[in-house]
């Protein structure tokens, strides 16, 4: 990675189509209205500098974020996962309670069912 790429966050090619963006942009606008020119042009290069500042702040996010090191981000995962495995568990472990409860309530109901079978008859 480019040194340059490392200050501004995108690319040396990226940096040069932008100013030559620029200047052509800010030469329209000064050939367009000729009593304005001078506004024109320098809300030209006010909105180019704005979005340079934009784009180089992207950039540097996103070098930041590929800089995190991947063991870090392995690391993270891998607790984030545990976390999920232990919060499965948990949930396991009460699905097996609430089936013994409902084993339970079933064998008293058909117990209750037979007892008053028996009787009736």
């Amino acid at each position: 990675m480019s040194g340059f790429r490392k200050l501004m966050g995108i690319d040396g090619i990226d940096f040069l189509i932008h100013v030559f963006v620029t200047i052509c942009l800010a030469a329209v606008a000064g050939n367009a209205a000729d009593s304005h020119s001078d506004v024109l042009v320098s809300g030209v290069l006010a909105l180019s500098a704005v979005a340079l500042a934009i784009r180089r702040k992207r950039g540097l996010r996103q070098l930041a974020a590929e800089d995190f090191g991947s063991g870090e981000v392995a690391a993270l995962r891998a607790a984030e996962l545990e976390a999920r495995v232990a919060d499965l568990e948990g949930v396991q472990a009460r699905v097996a309670e609430l089936e013994e409860r409902l084993d339970f309530a079933e064998r008293l109901l058909t117990t209750g069912r037979a007892d008053r079978q028996s009787e009736v008859r």
